[in-house]
C-alpha cells in the first residue's frame, strides 16, 4: 500500500572500453565507514554494490562484518539531509528525492496516458521516501517463488530472515485495545536492525470504517505478518523508531549504526554506475560517473559485483553492459556478453485507484483537517515534539487500518473470472514479439497466480480509507506485464518504461470487483451515518461493470512505486535472468540483489521482503566464500 502518498502530496503542494592492465595502488581512506569521494575511493574492493537502497546497504553491512572484506556501495543519489519530510511521518515529503525525468510511454490500457515513474534517488533508496508500511507477503507468495524453480525462497526459508531483520516495539496494551491493534508475538522479533511499531494516534473515523468492513464480511486479522495469515482487516505496522516516532530506514539501520566501527565499508554517493566491466565473462568491476555528469572512472572487485539499483535501473545497467535481449543490444551496437531475453521484461507494479467522496457529516479531525487546518496541525506538531500521541506519527493522507482482500472475498463470481482468465491465450497478454522463453515464464506465473485467485490464499487487492475525502484501492496481483529498456548508450539517459497496465482484461475485472467491495463498505450503516456520496468521475450512475471499467481506464495510476521483477529469478528456459543464488546467467561474479530478482509481486509492501531477502543473500555469499566464520 505505501507510496500512494507522493501522488497526493505532490498534487497538494505543487498544483494552482576500459584498460584492464596495471591497477593503481589503493589510496588512503578514512579509518571508519564513511562517505568517500572520487579522490579518496579505493581502486579495489572485495565486493562492489551498485545501489544503496535496502538490498545494497543490508548486504554491505552484513558482508563487512568480516573485517577481511572491503565493500564499496555506489549510489546515484545523495545522502539525505535529515529533513522533517523524511524523518517525520506527518511531514511526509517524498518528492525531495525522486529520481528525475522518469516518465512512462503512453499506456495503451489507460487511454494512452503517460505517468511519472516514481523511484528514489538517495542513500537508503525507497526506504527513505516510502510510506513506511511494513507488511510481509503471504505464505503462498514465497512458496510460489520456490515452485517457479527457486529453492531456498519459500516462506519457511525466508521466515528466519524476516525475524533476523526486525525489531518490533509493542504499543501499550491500552492503546492496542482502543485501536483494535493485534499481533502474534511468536512471529515478531525484537533484536534486528529494522525498527517498527504502530503510530501512537488514530483518527476517530477509522472506527466507522473498521466496523463497516466487518459488517460486509471482512474479519479482523490477528497478525497479517503471520504464516498462512487470513485476509481481512488490520492495523498495518510501520517502520517507526520508537520513542522518537521517526522513520527507521536503510541508511540508519545498515549504515549509520556501524559508521564508527567499519573501516572496510565505503559509500560513494551521487555517482551512477554506467556499466559492468568484464574480463571474458567474469565481472571484474564497474565504470561509474557523477550523476550530474562528468568523466567516467573505474573501480575493481576481487570477488563480485552485486546489482542493487532497483527494478528500473538494474536492468538498465545490465543492458548497458551487454547483458540482455540480443536484438536490443545489437540495435544499439552494444557488444553482447550474455543474450538474456528476460532482462527488462516481466515488469510489474501494483496499480492504485483513488475514489473521491463527498461527506455530509464526516468525523473531525481527519487527514483533511491535518492538511488544511493550521491550528490543528500546529497542535499535533506540538504534541509530537513533546512525545505525546499525535497525528504526526502517521504518514500524511493515510489512516491506520486497511483490508487485504482475496478474490473470493471481493466477488461471488470469482470462479467465472478465473475460468475466463484461464481460457485466454497467455501470448495475447504479451507483446507480439515476445521471446519464447519469456512467454514460457509468463505462462508459469499466470498459472500460479490464477491458482491463488481461485483458492483465496493470497490477497489480490487492498482497500483503505484515510478517513477524509477519498478511498484507495490497490491491485496487488496484476496479470499484465510491462518492460523497461534502454534506447541509448548514455547511462544518464532515462529508460523507456512501459507498465502495460490493464492490457490483460482480467486486471480490470479484478479491479472492478475490488471497487464494488469498497462500495459495500461505504454502503454499510457505520459509514452511511457519515453521509458519503461517491463523487465524480465515479458515482451512483455507474451501475454496470463495463461502465466502472471505462471510468477506471482514465483514473487508475499504473504504479504504487513497487516496480519489480525485471531481472527475474527463474530458470533460464523460463526467461529467467538470475538463479536461485541470484547469479546472473551466462557470466561469473555478478548477482542481482534488489527487487528486480522477484519473479512476481507479493501480497504486501516490498520493504519487509527486501530486508529479509537481502539477509538471506548475505548468508549465501558468506557461506560461498567462507566469510565471517561461516565455514
Amino acid at each position: 500500500m505505501p507510496l500512494r502518498g507522493p501522488w497526493a502530496i505532490l498534487a497538494l503542494l505543487l498544483s494552482p572500453t576500459v584498460l584492464l592492465g596495471t591497477v593503481a595502488q589503493p589510496r588512503l581512506v578514512p579509518r571508519h565507514a564513511t562517505v568517500v569521494d572520487r579522490q579518496t575511493v579505493n581502486s579495489n574492493y572485495t565486493f562492489i554494490i551498485a545501489g544503496g537502497g535496502i538490498a545494497g546497504l543490508t548486504l554491505a553491512d552484513r558482508l563487512t562484518e568480516d573485517s577481511s572484506v572491503t565493500v564499496l556501495v555506489l549510489e546515484a543519489g545523495p545522502f539525505d539531509q535529515g529533513q522533517d519530510g523524511i524523518l517525520i511521518p506527518g511531514a511526509f515529503a517524498p518528492y525531495l528525492y525522486f529520481w528525475p525525468n522518469l516518465v512512462t510511454v503512453p499506456q495503451v490500457g489507460l487511454n494512452d496516458r503517460s505517468f511519472p515513474a516514481i523511484c528514489a534517488q538517495v542513500v537508503g533508496g525507497g526506504s527513505t521516501i516510502n510510506a513506511m508500511v511494513f507488511l510481509r507477503g503471504a505464505t503462498v507468495d514465497y512458496d510460489g517463488w520456490e515452485s517457479l524453480g527457486n529453492p531456498r525462497h519459500s516462506w519457511d526459508d525466508l521466515f528466519p530472515y524476516f525475524l533476523k531483520s526486525e525489531n518490533f516495539t509493542r504499543p501499550s496494551a491500552s492503546f492496542a485495545k482502543a485501536g483494535n491493534i493485534s499481533w502474534d508475538e511468536a512471529v515478531r522479533a525484537h533484536k534486528g536492525p529494522v525498527k517498527y511499531s504502530y503510530p501512537n494516534y488514530f483518527y476517530p473515523g477509522s472506527a466507522n470504517w473498521w466496523n463497516a468492513a466487518k459488517s460486509v464480511g471482512l474479519e479482523p486479522v490477528k497478525d497479517p505478518n503471520a504464516p498462512n495469515s487470513k485476509n481481512g482487516i488490520f492495523w498495518f505496522p510501520t517502520v517507526l523508531d520508537v520513542p522518537s516516532m521517526t522513520r527507521s530506514y536503510a541508511r540508519r539501520n545498515h549504515y549509520d549504526k556501524v559508521i564508527t566501527s567499519r573501516p572496510n565499508y565505503h559509500v560513494l554517493a551521487s555517482n551512477t554506475v554506467s556499466k559492468i566491466l568484464f574480463r571474458n565473462k567474469q565481472a571484474i568491476g564497474v565504470s561509474y560517473l557523477p550523476t550530474a555528469g562528468g568523466t567516467a572512472s573505474s573501480v575493481y572487485a576481487s570477488k563480485e559485483v552485486i546489482l542493487a539499483a532497483g527494478g528500473l535501473h538494474t536492468p538498465q545497467i545490465l543492458q548497458l553492459s551487454g547483458i540482455g535481449p540480443k536484438k536490443l543490444l545489437e540495435k544499439l551496437s552494444i557488444p553482447v556478453v550474455a543474450d538474456l531475453p528476460g532482462v527488462g521484461q516481466n515488469l510489474q507494479d501494483q496499480p492504485t485507484l483513488e475514489v473521491p467522496y463527498n461527506f455530509s457529516a464526516n468525523v473531525i479531525p481527519n487527514p483533511g483537517t491535518f492538511l488544511t487546518n493550521a491550528t490543528y496541525n500546529a497542535e499535533q506538531r506540538a504534541f509530537y515534539d513533546a512525545h505525546q500521541p499525535s497525528a504526526y506519527s502517521i504518514i500524511a493522507t493515510l489512516s491506520t487500518n486497511i483490508a487485504r482482500v482475496s478474490l473470493q472475498q471481493a466477488t461471488a463470481a470469482y470462479k467465472q473470472m478465473v475460468a475466463q482468465a484461464r481460457a485466454r491465450n497467455p501470448a495475447d497478454s504479451l507483446p507480439t514479439d515476445v521471446d519464447a522463453t519469456v512467454l514460457e515464464g509468463y505462462k508459469a506465473q499466470r498459472k500460479l497466480i490464477l491458482q491463488q485467485f481461485e483458492s483465496g490464499s493470497a490477497a489480490i487487492g487492498n482497500l483503505h480509507w484515510g478517513t477524509a475525502d477519498s478511498a484507495l484501492i490497490y491491485l496487488l496481483k496484476p496479470l499484465s506485464r510491462g518492460s523497461v529498456n534502454i534506447n541509448s548508450t548514455d547511462p544518464l539517459a532515462p529508460v523507456v518504461i512501459d507498465y502495460r497496465t490493464a492490457t490483460d482484461p482480467a486486471d480490470l475485472q479484478v479491479y472492478t470487483a475490488l471497487f464494488r467491495k469498497n462500495r459495500q463498505i461505504f454502503a454499510a450503516r457505520n459509514m452511511q451515518v457519515l453521509g458519503p456520496t461517491e463523487a465524480s468521475p465515479f458515482g451512483a450512475q455507474l451501475t454496470t461493470d463495463a461502465q466502472i471499467a471505462t471510468v477506471m481506464r482514465n483514473q487508475v495510476n499504473p504504479s504504487n512505486s513497487h516496480q519489480c521483477c525485471t531481472a527475474a529469478m527463474m530458470p533460464r528456459k523460463l526467461g529467467g535472468v538470475v538463479s536461485s543464488e541470484h547469479e546472473v546467467y551466462g557470466v561469473k561474479g555478478l548477482r542481482v540483489a534488489d527487487i528486480s530478482f522477484w519473479p512476481t509481486e507479493v501480497s504486501g509492501a516490498p520493504t519487509a521482503t527486501m530486508y529479509a531477502s537481502a539477509e538471506l543473500l548475505a548468508d549465501m555469499i558468506k557461506k560461498e566464500y567462507c566469510l565471517d566464520d561461516y565455514c
